[in-house]
Parts: C-alpha cells; structure tokens; sequence
C-alpha cells in the first residue's frame, strides 16, 4: 500500500513539473502582453470575457506613472520624493514612546546633520532617520550608523518613505 501511494505521488510530481515546464516554454508570441489580454484570452471550458473601456485606460493600466523619483510636491526649498530612510527604532511596548526620543537625542548628538522623524501610528512608535533618494545611499550611512552603535543592528533597516531633499533638481527634465 505504501508502494502504490509512492508510485501516485511520482506520478503527480512528474505531470506538474512537466505542465510548469511547458508553461514556461510558450512562445513569445502566445504570451498575453498586459492584463487585458490575458483576460480576454479564451480558455476551453471557461467563459468568455470582454473587458470594454477607453484606450487611454489601456494604456495607462501597468504602467508606472512619473517614473522612479516623481516629485510628490514641494515645501519652500525642500522637495517631496519617495525615497529611503533608515528605521532604527520600531515598538509597541509601554516605554516605546520615551525610548524613540532618546534614541533620537543620541542620533542627535552623534550626527546633528541627520534628520529624525518619530512617527506613531497606533500601536507602534517608530524612528527613522535621513532622506536618500537611493538605497544604496541609504545602506552605506546604516553600514557605518551599526559601527558606531553595534546594538542597534538587529533592529535597523532600510526602507521606503517619503523623503524631504534640499534644492532637488530633477535629472528628467531639461533646464
């Protein structure tokens, strides 16, 4: 009995690998090239769906709008961009709150050119630090911020966030 269920599943191993393998070795050409069409494809068995809007939707539907540093809007000299801070502080605990501003009047006193923000978003009070326009940006200033402060390795990361950049002059458009 238990060779007759070893046998069924190798046999089901092999007709999925098999199936993954020919689905990924379809022609360019059979591959639907946005969502509509990959709705709109008939399937035997299935229904059929037509999907009725403008072309300008279509044409709008996947693509990224503004590219990768669109400028979210301006605050006198400092300009508005998705970008990347460095999350050093994350907590919910009952202390959280005073332990994010200590945490910042430390940063404070050891980089006093680097700008923090403390957020709360209930239930958890974060701290983060800097404004990068790119990650790798953001990776070296954590690499040498965990030689200074070793103990706070474990719970800083880089991530995605609004960011405020002086003077920012956009490389897209023409002077």
């Amino acid at each position: 009995m238990l060779r007759r269920y070893r046998l069924t599943l190798g046999l089901l191993l092999c007709a999925l690998v098999s199936g993954s393998l020919a689905a990924q070795t379809l022609p360019e050409k059979s591959r639907p090239r946005n969502i509509f069409e990959a709705l709109e494809e008939p399937s035997s068995g299935e229904g059929l769906i037509t999907i009725i809007q403008s072309s300008e939707l279509r044409t709008l539907v996947g693509s990224v709008a503004g590219g990768r540093t669109a400028t979210l809007g301006r605050d006198g000299n400092y300009t508005l961009l998705m970008g990347y801070r460095i999350q050093v502080f994350n907590s919910n605990l009952p202390n959280a709150k005073a332990e994010a501003y200590s945490r910042a009047e430390q940063l404070k006193r050891l980089a006093p050119s680097m700008s923090s923000y403390i957020t709360y978003k209930p239930p958890f009070w974060k701290l983060t630090i800097g404004n990068f326009l790119t990650r790798e940006e953001a990776s070296q200033t954590r690499t040498s911020l965990v030689r200074t402060l070793p103990s706070w390795m474990r719970e800083s990361y880089v991530v995605r966030d609004k960011v405020r950049i002086l003077n920012y002059t956009d490389p897209n458009v023409s002077q």
